[in-house]
Order: C-alpha cells, then structure tokens, then sequence
C-alpha cells in the first residue's frame, strides 16, 4: 500500500505544479526496456508528464499485475525532467535527468542523464540518443538509434518502429548491440494497439525472455 501511495503522490505533484498536464496508461503482456524482461506478465503502466518553466517532467510507474498486494506490485517509479536545446544542423536536441526507483529491490535505484537528438539522414527520420548511468560512468554507456513512421497495410493505417541499443560494456567477444525492437501499432479512436517483437542481437550483452509484447494504450 505505501508503494501505491507513493506512485499516486508522484503524480499528484507533477499534475499540482505542472502546466498543460497529459496522461498515459498502457497495459502489456510484459515490461521489456532495452531488451531485457524486468517482468513476465501482464503490466500496468501510469504516466503523467507536464511542462514547469520551460521543462517537460513526468512521472511513470510500473504495476505488476500478477503481484498484486504483493511487495514487488509496483516494481519501478520513475521521475524524469528534460529541456529542449534547440536545434543544431538541422537536428533538434534534448537534455534529460531521470530518476529511477525500485521499490520492492534493495539498494537506491539509477540515476541517468541523457543527450538525443532527431531529424533526417537520407531521407529517414531518425532519433539518436547517448544516456550516462551516473554512478557508473561520467560518460554515456548506453546508446539508442530508432526510425519510426505511418504506412498502410490493405487499407488500414498503421504506425511502425524500429529502435537498437548498443551497450559499452567489457564484456569480449560482443559487438556491444545487444537488441534489436520491431513494433506496429493501430489506433483504434479509443486507444493504441501495439505488437512489439524483441530481437536479441548478443546474449552476452542482454537477455531477451519475453520476445513479442502486446500492449494497449490510452491517453488522457
């Protein structure tokens, strides 16, 4: 129940000293980030995000469904701030903190920053991202490349995705890219439906349990 608490209090904030406040719930077959599976079941995802003085901050959370009152029901809160810098070549670039916590782990949670950039090479949209685990590195560690765009597929419309990590690890022998995620996604008027395949690219870099993930999205 404290747990519960403290998601509802995270959001509570961010809606209180945010303005133009929008909301998400998501709810998916499994939680896989960065291609590793953080949870095998059925999830809940809350979001809300906002602007304060120039800064988009949110907060996100993840519920366990198959863990209810349990201790891990809610097994991730994230709070994260992020600034745009403008645009530099032709390429839009942002700054952001996040803050991540484990609830029902021991030990303080990660705490990351990232630089990413989006615009068009050769004619394909592309975003770019480098993110730093503070405690770790002074440097980023982890990197992320995605493409996205609209298609239509015997006349339904649809969204797609393409995103790949790199991971600069010590690990020998790995090329560092240790996913690849292919995702479709329909918007039904009421809310997104998303298919999301896992690719595992190196298994000495992730280690991908869950390779297809169904999800449902709504905004508020």
């Amino acid at each position: 129940m404290k747990k519960v608490i403290a998601t509802t209090m995270a959001a509570f904030l961010v809606a209180q000293v945010a303005s133009a406040v929008s909301a998400s719930v998501d709810i998916a077959s499994a939680y896989v980030f960065r291609g590793t599976t953080f949870n095998d079941g059925l999830v809940v995802q809350p979001g809300i995000e906002g602007e304060v003085a120039g800064l988009t901050v949110g907060a996100w959370a993840n519920v366990d469904i198959n863990d209810v009152g349990g201790d891990d029901q809610v097994s991730e809160i994230d709070l994260y701030i992020g600034k745009d810098l403008g645009s530099v070549a032709g390429w839009d670039v942002s700054a952001g903190y996040c803050e991540y916590t484990y609830p029902g782990a021991a030990g303080n949670g990660e705490s990351e920053l990232s630089l990413s950039a989006s615009g068009a090479m050769g004619g394909v949209d592309l975003s770019i991202g480098a993110f730093a685990n503070v405690a770790e590195s002074a440097t980023p560690n982890y990197y992320e490349v995605s493409t996205g765009g609209s298609t239509a597929l015997a006349g339904i419309a649809l969204d797609y995705g393409i995103a790949a990590g790199y991971f600069d690890t010590e690990a020998s022998d790995t090329t560092g890219f240790g996913y690849a995620a292919y995702s479709v996604s329909y918007d039904t008027g009421g809310g997104s439906l998303s298919v999301t395949y896992v690719d595992e690219l190196d298994d000495d870099v992730v280690d991908v349990t869950e390779s297809v993930v169904f999800a449902y999205g709504i905004s508020l």
